[in-house]
């Protein structure tokens, strides 16, 4: 705040213009590139691979340009509602401590994680936090922690008295705690379901734990296919033959085929 005041009251206009400017400039350019990624985030990450991985281009564009419009609105609303950018930093600060940190532990040293536990963690995480209240956005809380009590604060400026819970119990580390045991419970869970077959292959709509017709593993494997079900254990290698005309380029055909199906031998006596 200090550099917007210099320009306003110790420099000339027309350099207290540009200068404003600029920094607005700095600012918009933050923001808009914030929520460009978001929304292509959302559009490519949740869109397409959780509930239309038949969507095309065309459509990937139009959903990134409506999410674009309700994120900005979004960050508007948070941005009038709340009445300190730092309060603001802190918050997002504590969001990613609470959300995102039990979700990178679980990628780098929990194996066997998957997106029905992130989902799961999410959630219960954010509610947690969300649950305990959050002053910089002036949202009450809805669970009251072990300790809580109510304090009162009195505005600087206009003298108004106001009143708010303060939560003295470690919540937002018990929040992060409780995301991370989510996530492992809830990947083990379904994975445990699915492939005990406690759950049919259909409900997997994320493909997060059957693996699903793909075109990678069409070129490595032979699927073998139970209703339309492929199960990873039902998974074969492929063994590779060699044609007629390609083993009789070779000399060692010993090398090149173990049986007497596709050595130039067997070809030429066959004929």
């Amino acid at each position: 705040m200090i550099l917007p005041i210099v320009l306003q009251h110790l420099c000339p206009p027309y350099i207290s213009f540009f200068g404003l400017g600029a920094v607005s400039a700095a600012v918009m350019s933050s923001a808009d590139s914030s929520i460009l990624s978001a929304s292509s985030m959302f559009a490519r990450n949740i869109y397409k691979l959780a509930f239309r991985q038949s969507a095309s281009d065309s459509e990937i564009v139009w959903v990134m340009r409506i999410t674009i419009f309700v994120f900005g609105a979004l960050a508007t609303a948070m941005a009038l509602l709340t009445g300190s950018v730092y309060g603001l930093w802190y918050l997002s600060s504590d969001l990613v401590y609470v959300i995102i940190f039990p979700q990178l532990l679980s990628v780098l040293f929990v194996k066997g994680t998957n997106t029905y536990g992130s989902m799961a963690a999410y959630i219960f995480g954010l509610l947690l936090r969300i649950g305990g209240g959050e002053p910089y956005l002036k949202l009450p809380p809805f669970i009251y922690y072990p300790g809580w009590v109510t304090v009162e604060k009195v505005h600087h400026l206009t003298g108004d008295v106001e009143f708010f819970v303060q939560q003295r119990f470690p919540f937002k580390s018990v929040s992060m705690v409780a995301s991370f045991l989510a996530n492992v419970v809830f990947s083990y869970l379904t994975k445990y379901l699915f492939e005990s077959g406690m759950l049919s292959h259909k409900y997997d709509f994320l493909d997060a734990v059957v693996s699903k017709h793909s075109k990678e593993i069409m070129d490595k494997a032979t699927l073998v296919s139970n209703h339309d079900n492929i199960i990873l254990s039902e998974m074969a290698p492929v063994r590779q033959t060699l044609g007629a005309a390609l083993a009789g380029t070779f000399t060692n055909t010993e090398v090149l085929s173990d049986d007497d199906v596709s050595s130039p031998e067997s070809f030429h006596s066959e004929n």
